[in-house]
């Protein structure tokens, strides 16, 4: 068995990650920022944005990006989206040299799972919950859509740049120049603790087998009927390309998901990557509008 060890980090380590971009402070910013924890690993936290409110609001969960291997700071972002009228909450989870996959998955459920016993003190609707999840945190958040079937209720989830099949991402990496390419790439192995073989099953460094553990990182391997609807977004030079969502829409509809639950769009004329898509022409507004709908909440 081809095993991924550790030290594999130095190298990944050479190219600087990027965070999300942030957007100007807005004049009337959240009234409060908490910090809570959902679990004992220093990592298991989460911020939580809000506004009192004489009425519940919708929950947002934010997983931030980073490679599976950073974090990135969403602090703005947050804010802004609880200006729109979201308890937001923006967690932080086990990275890949730390645990590996389904931490994550466990991890984002482990979230959602604070949040609905612990939202109504910060008037957030514990039955209203939508996720928010960029880049490596995209590929948390479609898995959180799909896997075992919207288990955990959700009522709509946005993926900015989606690695939703980190298979693709290594395939993409073994034939492409670009650093960033070839480290979500690395950071993939590191992930499964393992480089993709159909041969190799085994257990050595890990619950489950390697391919296994490979096709479990896959959203679409878990579309059907009654997943979380999906809001998927790439820029049409995305080092993360479309063809991630386009793969998991192709595959949900074949399976019977309603044509309309999960939808691709694509940034035309831009190779912004991210949390950066917020900030080009009408995103973020489509982003808030999107999940309004969703939430039944009134704009």
């Amino acid at each position: 068995m081809r095993r991924i060890l550790l030290p594999v980090l130095a190298a990944v380590l050479s190219v600087v990650g990027t965070s999300a971009a942030s957007p100007p402070r807005s004049a009337v910013m959240a009234q409060q920022t908490v910090a809570a924890k959902y679990g004992p690993h220093p990592r298991q936290s989460v911020d939580v944005h809000w506004n009192s409110s004489p009425a519940p609001r919708p929950a947002l969960v934010l997983i931030h990006g980073g490679y599976w291997y950073e974090q990135t700071d969403w602090s703005a972002w947050a804010d802004k989206f609880a200006d729109e009228g979201f308890q937001v909450f923006s967690i932080k989870y086990r990275l890949n040299f730390e645990a590996a996959w389904p931490a994550q998955r466990e991890d984002v459920a482990a979230a959602v799972q604070w949040v609905r016993d612990n939202g109504a003190q910060y008037d957030a609707d514990p039955a209203n919950v939508v996720v928010l999840g960029s880049s490596a945190g995209g590929q948390m958040a479609t898995d959180a859509a799909t896997h075992g079937t919207n288990a955990l209720g959700l009522k709509g989830v946005v993926a900015l740049s989606p690695v939703a099949s980190p298979y693709r991402a290594w395939v993409d990496g073994n034939t492409s120049t670009e650093a960033k390419v070839r480290k979500v790439r690395d950071n993939a192995a590191i992930l499964a603790r393992c480089y993709p073989d159909s041969t190799d099953n085994g257990t050595e460094l890990r619950d489950t087998g390697c391919w296994d553990t490979w096709r479990d990182m896959v959203s679409k391997n878990w579309a059907n009927p009654g997943d979380a609807p999906m809001y998927l977004v790439h820029s049409e030079g995305d080092f993360v390309p479309a063809t991630h969502s386009a793969d998991l829409e192709a595959t949900a509809e074949s399976r019977g998901v309603p044509a309309g639950d999960v939808t691709t769009t694509i940034v035309a004329g831009s190779s912004t990557h991210g949390g950066g898509l917020l900030s080009t022409a009408g995103m973020f507004d489509s982003v808030v509008s999107w999940l309004k709908d969703r939430t039944a909440q009134t704009p």
